[in-house]
């Protein structure tokens, strides 16, 4: 038997075998840098939601956290309907106090070691910042007839026009009106805010006041009053700021 010997090898068997797995590699090189591609936009180009939200503008400043929770009123409503029964006199408006000592009588312009003379601003004033959402509502018992509700749930009342010659403290007294007990957020000029207890004034139609001690810096300051998300202040009939 004749043996023939094998064809001459020409190499292009093993490169197109050696080939193969370069091709093959190169594809999945792709398809990962395809699908690397598709997820970054798919995720907004890898940017955070918080980069998005930074820009947003803030809210009312209102205290907020644990300590502003813990003795915050959560009444369904800001106030109810007044009830106009005839038991509510305004002659018969009781007086609790926050203060841990008595408020000395003031005489009305006097002014105090800070040169504030005695002054009252209502609710209402024109000239005070009231978001639309808090509005006035007609009151026989209030100072000039008129009180304001819906202070609070993350908006502030402002009362503007109070000055001081120098900084130093003054006895302010907040006449208000509520048929439950509340507490609402004060603050005086750019100082702390203070978290107030408010008894029942007995009615929506019966005032009643509580003073307290601020400070407040030479110059105009402002009173604020507001309170969180789903807490209510009572409704503001008046503020008097007067010498100590």
């Amino acid at each position: 038997m004749t043996e023939l010997d094998p064809p001459a090898y020409t190499g292009k068997r093993r490169a197109g075998i050696g080939g193969q797995p370069r091709f093959v590699f190169a594809a999945v090189l792709v398809v990962v840098a395809l699908m690397a591609l598709l997820l970054r936009v798919l995720t907004g180009g890898g940017s955070q939601p918080e980069d998005r939200l930074s820009a947003e503008p803030l809210g009312p400043l209102v205290p907020t956290g644990p300590a502003a929770m813990a003795g915050a009123s959560r009444t369904g409503s800001p106030s109810a309907r007044p009830s106009h029964s005839a038991s509510a006199s305004p002659a018969a408006s009781t007086a609790p106090s926050v203060s841990a000592s008595a408020v000395a009588p003031s005489v009305p312009g006097s002014p105090s070691a800070t040169g504030t003379a005695a002054k009252t601003i209502e609710a209402e004033a024109a000239a005070n910042r009231r978001p639309s959402q808090m509005t006035v509502r007609e009151v026989s018992a209030a100072s000039g007839g008129r009180a304001v509700t819906g202070i609070g749930n993350n908006r502030i009342l402002t009362f503007t026009g109070v000055t001081a010659q120098q900084a130093g403290e003054v006895t302010l007294t907040v006449a208000y009106l509520s048929t439950d007990d509340r507490a609402c957020w004060l603050r005086a000029g750019r100082g702390s805010w203070q978290h107030v207890r408010f008894p029942s004034s007995g009615a929506w139609d019966r005032v009643a006041t509580i003073a307290l001690t601020v400070r407040l810096e030479a110059g105009q300051n402002t009173i604020e009053a507001g309170n969180t998300i789903g807490s209510w202040c009572p409704d503001l009939d008046r503020i008097t700021v007067a010498p100590r």
